[in-house]
């Protein structure tokens, strides 16, 4: 947005203030202005008409099925576990049966890197058709919260009417029913989003006993009223001022990505004929603004692509609906690319996503060799004690270390280890800490290593340490040992 000192002539702001009631601070053009903001500056409520075409209904079930599956996953038992339980107070994470711990950060490295590159590639590929689609924010506000609001306050029109009326006691009847609604439902989404940290039972203990759970029931409030002033007023200034993934799209968007147009050729000059004036002397758009007023953040796509755009399919909609009454072919507007807009020709590989494809590839197949390769428990060695090494009574080096087990399986396991080399070392096992881990347990067994002078060279050899288990684990580990440089 630009702001200038020289008051100028702004353009007719259908939901702004009437004529001669503009405020003494002018700004630029309308051009210039975000669509949430009036000539004045001042906040400018975006109440879009609900056109139900092909792309709404794409759109609404897509959403409603999102929309389970999110209840789903820290409901639905997998493996004796909820299917997402990210257990932070035991530091485990059960994902679809599977159980996975802060050690485990090579997978959630890889798992990070992938998504944040199947980001670049799809955005590349699509913009933003996932803020549209799939986000949360457009799928809760659009079909939980927006027809709310309207069953309650009517469409877009009755709407602005009830905003500008009086306060009368239907009024605050009205709002106050749509705003106690909504804060249920943001309730039951706060709860339900705790449930994949705390699991549904401590949701329920927590309920059952207030006194000792004010910590958590204070977020789940908090959460909750963070989510009404989201979905209840902040709406579509999240999407173009607060998202980042609406600024990324300055990065990942060229020529051939897959965006919402209007087909200008097709299109101009804008206008009805009057009677008496040749048809073909207009294009097919007839300046209806229908696109605009169903845009969920009030953009004019007849500009072209712009910041505030979220590629919902509503100004398609609403324009399909209006060639359909015109006689004339749809897709005035529709999902194209610049170029297939400009030249017909539509382009879908380029360099770039070649790089993307290939970046991809190795991350996620690396998460999935990283998951089959996993087996049924994690070892590490790792050393401890405040020297590298001493030398005891009886003249061998010692290293001390410290063995972590992590059972991986849903039985309890018996771990054995032994020290394969080098010849003539003994290992010894603190007899205080048990080898019989629990499931999904991470255990801390204190092991040191004596081992013959005259087997370093350098000051260094490698020991050899085999662990194995009851159910059939076993794999040997190295791990440099250290001792005086002879």
């Amino acid at each position: 947005m630009i702001l200038v000192s020289t008051p100028s002539v702004p353009a007719a702001d259908p939901h702004g203030p009437p004529p001669g009631r503009e405020s003494v601070f002018q700004v630029a053009p309308e051009s210039e202005l975000l669509y949430s903001l009036g000539a004045d500056g001042r906040r400018r409520h975006i109440h879009p008409r609900v056109v139900k075409g092909r792309f709404w209904h794409a759109r609404r079930n897509l959403g409603y099925a999102l929309i389970a599956l999110f209840v789903a996953l820290p409901l639905v038992p997998i493996g004796g576990a909820p299917a997402v339980f990210l257990d932070v107070a035991q530091r485990q994470f059960h994902v679809l049966g599977s159980i996975f711990h802060p050690t485990d950060n090579l997978l959630l490295l890889a798992f990070g890197a992938g998504t944040i590159i199947t980001v670049f590639f799809v955005g590349s590929i699509f913009g933003r058709l996932w803020c549209g689609f799939a986000c949360p924010q457009n799928v809760y506000l659009e079909f939980i919260f927006r027809p709310i609001e309207i069953w309650l306050e009517g469409q877009r029109v009755a709407q602005r009417r009830l905003n500008e009326a009086s306060w009368t006691w239907a009024k605050f009847g009205r709002k106050a029913a749509k705003w106690s609604l909504w804060a249920l439902i943001a309730l039951a989404m706060a709860t339900n989003f705790f449930a994949y940290f705390v699991s549904w039972s401590g949701i329920a203990a927590a309920w059952g006993d207030l006194a000792s759970h004010q910590a958590l029931l204070g977020a789940i409030v908090a959460m909750a009223a963070l989510i009404v002033f989201d979905l209840g007023w902040f709406r579509d200034q999240m999407c173009a001022i607060a998202c980042p993934y609406g600024r990324l799209q300055n990065v990942l968007t060229d020529r051939d990505t897959v965006i919402p147009a209007y087909d200008a050729r097709r299109g101009d000059p804008k206008g009805r004929p009057r009677k008496g004036e040749d048809r073909a002397a207009f294009g097919d758009c007839v300046n209806c603004t229908s696109c605009v007023q169903a845009c969920p953040t009030g953009v004019d796509i007849r500009r072209g692509l712009q910041l505030e755009c979220v590629a919902s399919g509503q100004c398609m909609d609403a324009c399909n609906a209006v060639m359909a009454r015109e006689g004339l072919p749809p897709g005035l507007i529709r999902y194209t690319s610049e170029r297939e807009l400009e030249t017909g020709e539509r382009r879908f590989w380029r360099p770039r996503l070649f790089v993307y494809l290939a970046l991809m590839t190795l991350a996620w197949g690396s998460l999935i060799v990283m998951l089959a390769g996993r087996g049924q428990a994690l070892v590490e060695i790792v050393r401890s004690g405040h020297e590298p090494f001493h030398v005891n009574a009886s003249g061998q080096v010692v290293n001390q270390q410290r063995l972590r087990l992590t059972n991986q399986e849903n039985e309890p396991q018996s771990f054995h280890i032994e020290l394969v080399s080098p010849p003539g070392a003994k290992l010894v096992v603190s007899s205080s800490s048990s080898l019989t881990v629990e499931p999904a347990e991470v255990r801390t067994v204190n092991i040191a290593t004596e081992v013959p002078p005259q087997a370093f060279t350098n000051g260094q050899v490698t020991g050899v340490y085999k662990v194995s288990s009851n159910h059939g684990f076993s794999r040997s580990y190295q791990f440099p040992l250290l001792g005086p440089n002879r």
